[in-house]
């Protein structure tokens, strides 16, 4: 490749390039401008219709309407609860905690997984995903179960 022609390419080469840079930038033809963009946000912030970013999908609940009681007025409601000895203390209500765990004693969780696996009712890791894979080893008794799982 001569030199002339090298160049000749390479000018081409960057005015190609140079076109197709700007009509990137330019962008679809329907876009809207940056300038409208943020009047529309503003205007959605300002009227409390703004999605907060992020992955969720409803935003909290925003509460728009005044509230019905005056601070004062929920204050005496709660000096009259005091005084009537209505009122419970911090971390003396009743517990909303769900027990976790099971009543079972280990050994007998223990003793029915064998029992399951013995009566081949029990799928090695990743083999099964539910009642109808169960059914592919009804077939076999429970001798040729135990036999399986002695050989492997």
């Amino acid at each position: 490749m001569s030199a002339k022609h090298f160049v000749t390419v390479s000018i081409i080469a960057a005015a190609i390039a140079a076109a197709a840079g700007s009509a990137l930038a330019a962008g679809p033809s329907g876009s809207p401008s940056r300038i409208s963009v943020k009047t529309e946000v503003l205007q959605a912030r300002n009227d409390r219709t703004l999605q907060p970013a992020g992955e969720a999908t409803q935003p909290f609940a925003v509460i728009t309407s005044d509230s019905l009681v005056t601070r004062g007025e929920v204050r005496a409601e709660t000096t009259q609860t005091r005084a009537r000895g209505e009122m419970i203390a911090a971390g003396q209500g009743p517990s909303f905690a769900v027990a976790a765990g099971t009543q079972l004693a280990r050994a007998d969780v223990r003793e029915r997984v064998r029992q399951a696996n013995m009566n081949g009712e029990l799928m090695r890791a990743g083999e099964g995903v539910g009642p109808v894979e169960q059914q592919a080893r009804t077939h076999l008794s429970r001798a040729e179960i135990v036999a399986m799982r002695t050989h492997r």
